[in-house]
C-alpha cells in the first residue's frame, strides 16, 4: 500500500520530532544529573545507588559555594568579562562587518578570508605570545587581560557573523535617512542596527557564551582568587587530597543556567539569525 504525499509528510515530521526529542534529551541529561547530585547530601553521593533518591534533598553545597568558595566574586567577575567582550565585540566586529558591507575595497575578499583563517587558529597556539603581551602591559592578574583574549578571538567571528545582514540592509533607506540629514554614524546605529536585529542578537549571544564560558585565559592569565571568573573558580573545587564533588556539580549548575536562559529569550532571534547568512 503506497502511502499519500500527506500521510508521508506526517511521518516525517513525526520521525523528526521524535529524533529531536531523543537529541535534545542526550543533551540535557548532564545538566539532569548535576542538579541531582547537587541536591544530595554529601553522604549519599557515594554511599548509595547513583540513581538513588536521597532521603532529603539540601541546598546546603549551594550556600558552600558562596560561603567556602567566594562564589559571589566569581559570578561578578564572570558577568564582567561576558559583559565586556559582548560590548567590544559587537560594537568593533558591526563597525567592521558594515565597512565590509558597505565599502568593499579591492582586496577585502582576502581581508575576510584572513580573519576567518585567523579565527581558525587553535587558541592554545595564542597563550605564549598573548601572556607576554599582557605581562608586558601590566594586564596579568586582572580581568582586563581576559577581555582582551577573548575579544581578540571573538571579533572575527563576529564580523562573518554581521557582514550578510548588513548586506540585506536597502541601500535607498540608508541613503534617504542621510537626504534626512542623519550622518553615517546615526545611519548606523539608529537605522542599520535596528534592521539587522536577528544578527546583532546571534552576535550577542554568541559573544556571551564566548566570555561566559572561556577557561583557557583565566587560567593561564590569573592566579589571584579574588579576580577569578566560575569558570576558574570550579577547578579550585578540585584538590590534590579532595575533589568537592556536590559543590562541583552545583557549580556547573550556577555556571550553565545563564547562557541556558539567554538562548531561550533569544531563540526566535537565533534561529532567524541562523537562516540567515552565506
Amino acid at each position: 500500500m503506497r502511502l499519500t504525499f500527506q500521510a508521508r509528510r506526517r511521518l516525517g515530521a513525526a520521525a523528526a520530532g521524535a529524533a529531536l526529542t531523543v537529541v535534545a534529551l542526550v543533551m540535557l541529561a548532564p545538566m539532569a544529573w548535576m542538579a541531582f547530585v547537587s541536591a544530595k547530601p554529601e553522604t549519599d553521593i557515594f554511599s548509595r545507588a547513583p540513581l538513588s533518591m536521597p532521603d532529603e534533598l539540601t541546598g546546603a553545597h549551594y550556600a558552600n559555594l558562596f560561603d567556602q568558595f567566594h562564589f559571589g566574586s566569581s559570578i561578578t567577575n564572570s558577568v564582567a568579562i561576558a559583559a565586556a567582550t559582548v560590548a567590544i565585540s559587537v560594537l568593533l566586529g558591526g563597525l567592521a562587518a558594515y565597512g565590509f558591507a558597505r565599502y568593499p575595497w579591492r582586496g577585502s575578499g582576502v581581508a575576510l578570508a584572513f580573519l576567518i583563517v585567523a579565527r581558525m587558529v587553535t587558541p592554545a597556539a595564542l597563550v605564549v605570545p598573548l601572556y607576554t603581551i599582557m605581562q608586558r602591559l601590566g594586564l596579568l592578574n586582572s580581568l582586563s587581560g581576559v577581555i582582551v583574549g577573548v575579544t581578540v578571538l571573538n571579533l572575527p567571528f563576529v564580523v562573518w557573523i554581521l557582514k550578510p545582514f548588513f548586506e540585506q540592509v536597502p541601500k535607498e533607506v540608508e541613503e534617504a535617512a542621510e537626504l534626512d540629514g542623519l550622518s553615517p554614524a546615526r545611519v548606523f546605529f539608529r537605522i542599520v542596527l535596528p534592521l539587522a536585529l536577528p544578527g546583532l542578537m546571534t552576535a550577542v549571544l554568541y559573544s556571551f557564551l564566548a566570555g561566559w564560558t572561556d577557561l583557557l585565559f583565566p587560567m593561564t592569565f590569573i592566579t589571584d582568587s579574588t579576580v577569578m571568573p566560575l569558570t576558574s573558580s570550579l577547578l579550585q573545587m578540585q584538590t590534590g587530597y579532595r575533589i568537592y564533588w556536590g559543590e562541583l556539580m552545583a557549580g556547573g549548575i550556577v555556571l550553565t543556567l545563564p547562557p541556558v536562559l539567554l538562548c531561550f529569550a533569544l531563540q526566535k532571534y537565533l534561529l532567524r539569525g541562523l537562516r540567515t547568512g552565506y
